[in-house]
C-alpha cells in the first residue's frame, strides 16, 4: 500500500502523484537498457501529469467506495493480473459481473441494483433497453451476460416473465406467409423454438380443422386431385396419416385376378369403364 496511501480507509484508492513515484524512479528510470514503458514517462500526458487516475475509474452514476472492499479481499481479486502488468492498460472499470459474482459470494452484500446505481434501478432500465430492444433482445439474450452486462435477463427478470410475454406476444415472423407456407418447415427445423409458446395438441387441434394448402379446388371428388398427388408417382412420405390415421377406402381395393400379369395394360379392356382421374397406366399401386 506505499504506493496507494488510504486505500483501506478512503473512498478512493489513492493513486500516487507524480511527485511521490519519482521518489524511486528518478534513479530506476536513468538505466540506459530499461524500456519506455516501464518508466514513469510512458504514463504522463502532454503536459507531463499521470494519466493512470482515469483508466480506472467508474462512471459517475455508480456508487462505490473501495475502502470497504480492499478491507475485505486481496487487491488481486479485484485488479487481476496487475502485478504483472508492464504498462498502463486501458481495460476500463471493473465489470459488473465480476462484482455480482463476488457478491453472490458474500452473505451480507446487497445484490439490488439501488445498491450500486444512483440511477438505474428496478423502474429504469439499462440504456440499451430503447425502442429497438423488444426487437433486439433475443440475440442479447443469446450471447450471454459475457458479452455484455446488460445481457443478463435475471438481474431483473424471472424466467416465468420471459415466458408469459412469449407466450402473448407472436414474433415478428408469424406473418400470414409464415402460418400458410413457412411455419411447417421452420417447425421441422427447430421444434423447441415452436414449444416456447405451442404444445402438441395445440398443432395436433389446428391441423385437424385446417386443410392444408394443398387441399385446393378438386382435392376431392369429382376430379380427386388427392390421388393423383399421391399415386402419380406413388408417395412414402407418410403425410396423409398425419391427419388421416385410417383410410378404409384404401383397403377395398379389389385385388387383380390371378392371371393379370404386371406386363399387361390396363387400358386395352378397362379404358372405357376407367372412373379413376389418372390415365390407368399403372394400376398396381392400388390393385395388387
Amino acid at each position: 500500500m506505499d504506493c496507494h496511501e488510504g486505500a483501506e480507509k478512503e473512498a478512493r484508492a489513492g493513486m500516487p502523484a507524480k511527485a511521490f513515484c519519482m521518489n524511486c524512479h528518478e534513479e530506476l528510470d536513468k538505466e540506459k537498457d530499461k524500456p519506455i514503458e516501464k518508466k514513469v514517462a510512458w504514463f504522463l500526458d502532454e503536459r507531463g501529469e499521470p494519466l493512470w487516475a482515469d483508466f480506472g475509474r467508474q462512471k459517475a452514476e455508480i456508487k462505490f467506495s473501495h475502502a470497504p472492499h480492499a478491507g475485505k479481499a486481496a487487491c488481486g481479486s479485484c485488479h487481476a493480473g496487475m502485478d504483472k502488468n508492464t504498462g498502463l492498460v486501458p481495460h476500463g472499470p471493473q465489470r459488473m459481473t465480476e462484482c455480482i459474482a463476488c457478491h453472490q459470494e458474500k452473505a451480507p452484500a446487497k445484490l439490488d441494483c439501488a445498491t450500486c446505481h444512483a440511477s438505474i434501478d428496478r423502474t429504469h432500465p439499462p440504456e440499451n433497453h430503447l425502442v429497438l430492444w423488444p426487437k433486439l433482445h433475443g440475440s442479447c439474450a443469446r450471447a450471454g451476460a459475457q458479452a455484455a452486462t446488460a445481457n443478463n435477463c435475471t438481474l431483473c427478470h424471472l424466467e416465468t416473465s420471459c415466458t408469459t410475454c412469449h407466450q402473448t406476444v407472436a414474433p415478428d415472423d408469424h406473418t400470414n406467409f409464415w402460418r400458410l407456407r413457412a411455419h411447417g418447415l421452420a417447425s421441422g427445423l427447430d421444434r423447441s423454438r415452436c414449444s416456447t409458446c405451442h404444445t402438441t395438441d395445440f398443432c395436433v387441434r389446428c391441423h385437424q380443422v385446417a386443410a392444408p394448402v394443398s387441399h385446393t379446388a378438386g382435392w376431392n371428388a369429382p376430379r380427386d386431385n388427392h390421388c393423383t398427388s399421391c399415386h402419380l408417382p406413388l408417395q412414402s412420405s407418410g403425410s396423409c396419416a398425419v391427419c388421416h390415421r385410417e383410410l378404409p377406402g384404401h383397403a377395398l381395393a379389389p385385388p387383380k385376378p390371378p392371371w393379370h400379369t404386371p406386363a399387361m395394360i390396363c387400358l386395352t379392356c378397362h379404358g372405357a369403364t376407367l372412373k379413376h382421374p389418372n390415365n390407368g397406366d399403372n394400376c398396381n399401386s392400388c390393385h395388387r
